[in-house]
């Protein structure tokens, strides 16, 4: 896909260099003992990307591998890379077309259509499971016992509960770093690793918390959510150069 792009972008009269990302480390989520392994160190890998800038586990704010084509877009002015990008729209559908026999017109109309397919599937196979149902109740009484929010109990919510809230404190700091912050829009603040750590500690101590309330839940929900992860990234992933 990459190559394919590449040819059809030199005829488009722009640069464009072959990339595909490393593959990502991703979190070892299958057991209880996996899950602890993480969170001990990572909590829900939020504040950890500060603590350890140059760990890809963590998501390090300097492990970060960098597309050679941002270079090559920057030194473009407006009205060029207007005409990068609607030409590069092009040779994405192409490729993409070609090579999967798929209609998506960037990597991010294939994230969104990743997105889609995910929810689809944990609509049906994780939030329409009956026992996972049941085992999601227990483990929000556990949570608001121990004084955490829980603002809804349906299966998925409640898995990336504890996550999207710790995201939440960090979008709030790193707002304070913009004059106009946009609503809805994540800002990862500016933390040195000693700054960081404070954050990161408590975010483990709640990470550690949400996983032993959830121990039975989420042995049942991991598994699943790991199967659609796997099935979606299969189909859409290559889309996403991943």
């Amino acid at each position: 896909m990459e190559q394919i792009k590449a040819d059809c972008m030199k005829q488009g009269g722009f640069k464009y260099v072959p990339f595909v990302l490393p593959r990502e480390e991703r979190p070892d989520r299958s057991s209880y003992d996996s899950m602890k392994a993480y969170r001990q160190k990572y909590g829900f890998g939020i504040f950890s990307r500060h603590v350890y800038p140059k760990d890809r586990l963590a998501g390090g704010v300097d492990a970060v591998v960098e597309n050679p084509n941002n270079a090559i877009m920057m030194k473009l002015n407006s009205s060029q890379l207007a005409a990068y990008r609607k030409v590069e729209s092009g040779c994405f559908r192409q490729a993409a077309k070609e090579v999967l026999g798929k209609e998506a017109s960037s990597s991010t109309d294939a994230a969104e259509q990743l997105n889609a397919a995910s929810a689809r599937l944990e609509a049906t196979e994780i939030d329409g499971d009956s026992e996972l149902v049941s085992l999601a109740a227990g483990f929000a009484d556990c949570l608001t016992v121990k004084g955490y929010k829980v603002s809804s109990t349906k299966p998925t919510d409640l898995a990336r509960r504890g996550h999207d809230e710790i995201l939440k404190e960090s979008d709030k700091l790193g707002a304070k770093e913009f004059d106009n912050p946009k609503p809805g829009v994540h800002y990862g603040p500016n933390l040195s690793p000693a700054q960081a750590r404070p954050y990161l500690e408590r975010e483990i101590k709640a990470a550690l918390e949400d996983l032993e309330c959830g121990k039975e839940f989420y042995a049942r929900y991991a598994p699943r959510q790991a199967a659609i992860d796997a099935r979606v990234m299969n189909e859409y992933g290559p889309l996403m150069g991943l």
